[in-house]
């Protein structure tokens, strides 16, 4: 998936930190924070590429022909950072930091700012994120630190409170139908809307990993699961047989509808409007303290999954428990 890394919902924050560079007063570091699905990600890189750059334009973007930005576009600068898990899932350790650390005390080579990214913060183990705290304290100059986070809350308090925050939410409605529409067919945007919770990044998402599919033969299996009209170890074996991530959060999208519903939500708050009357029939007579309970067990079985535990085991926990629970409802 490739779009334009402009959004038009991050226009706001950027013009602030526009502003700021010019007044010079920049922080020393930024926590850029909000759901996933807001390009986060794109925004800091846009702000390390023009931080890059000599001659910004009059938005205050790199200007995208000079030597630095051919660098940046590369990814070749030497004053930009990127840091990360070794592998997606896994934790941001101590060594990472310390490296870190060891090139913000450098100056940088072309005479401007370094910036050092990190994606996602709340990846940094404690004694990674223990690390960071002297760079927070004891910035060097013209250095940036940009923490980008869809968990801040994961983040200790008090790398936190060491960073300006810059917080994205989900953009109006509208804005979002607009720019999708650019993007994808318009018969799609209602349903994609509503599994994304309006994230439009998460949107698009949704549209290549299918998740609206995904959703329908999820909700299908749970239910001839409780009607015991399918064998459990062959469901096991279907779920085995997708990718893990995209059956957790298919679960955890149908059991949030469940729950919804169950408490009395209106249509327009659950992930899949169009099988409002399955959902509802489904959850008929399911007591909400199992499903919450269930959705629990998902999150403790993700996770789990980052320690590779057996994949096989972790679905027959989660089949075993929704058939106690459909047999506890009365099926």
């Amino acid at each position: 998936m490739t779009v334009d890394e402009h959004y038009p919902w991050h226009a706001e924050a950027w013009q602030r930190l526009v502003t700021a560079r010019l007044a010079g007063r920049l922080p020393h570091a930024l926590l850029l924070t909000g759901p996933a699905g807001l390009g986060k990600a794109a925004f800091a890189r846009r702000l390390s590429n023009a931080l890059m750059c000599p001659q910004p334009d009059e938005a205050g973007d790199a200007c995208g022909t000079c030597r630095a930005c051919h660098l940046s576009s590369a990814g070749s600068h030497p004053d930009q950072s990127w840091v990360g898990p070794e592998e997606p899932g896994k934790l941001i350790k101590i060594d990472a930091i310390r490296q870190l650390i060891a090139g913000g005390a450098l100056a940088a080579q072309d005479a401007g700012y370094r910036v050092f990214v990190l994606d996602p913060a709340e990846a940094m183990n404690r004694p990674a994120a223990n690390a960071l705290l002297k760079t927070l304290e004891e910035p060097a100059s013209c250095s940036l630190l940009v923490l980008v986070s869809s968990h801040p809350d994961r983040l200790p308090a008090t790398v936190r409170s060491r960073c300006h925050g810059v917080r994205f939410a989900i953009p109006e409605e509208q804005l979002v139908r607009d720019w999708l529409s650019r993007h994808t067919a318009p018969a799609d945007i209602d349903e994609l809307l509503a599994v994304s919770g309006g994230a439009p990044l998460t949107a698009l998402r949704a549209r290549d990993e299918a998740w609206l599919e995904e959703g329908r033969c999820l909700h299908a299996e749970l239910a001839a699961l409780a009607a015991r009209r399918s064998d459990p170890v062959e469901i096991v074996e279907k779920w085995e047989a997708r990718p893990l991530t995209l059956v957790f959060d298919s679960l955890k999208r149908c059991l949030c509808d469940l729950i919804r519903l169950g408490s009395g939500a209106i249509e327009d708050t659950i992930y899949f409007p169009a099988l409002r009357a399955d959902l509802q029939s489904l959850g008929r007579g399911l007591e909400l303290n199992s499903l919450y309970r269930l959705y629990d067990a998902v999150l403790g079985l993700e996770r789990d999954a980052e320690r590779n535990l057996n994949e096989k085991m972790m679905l027959e926990h989660l089949v075993n428990q929704w058939l106690q629970i459909t047999r506890l409802g009365g099926r």
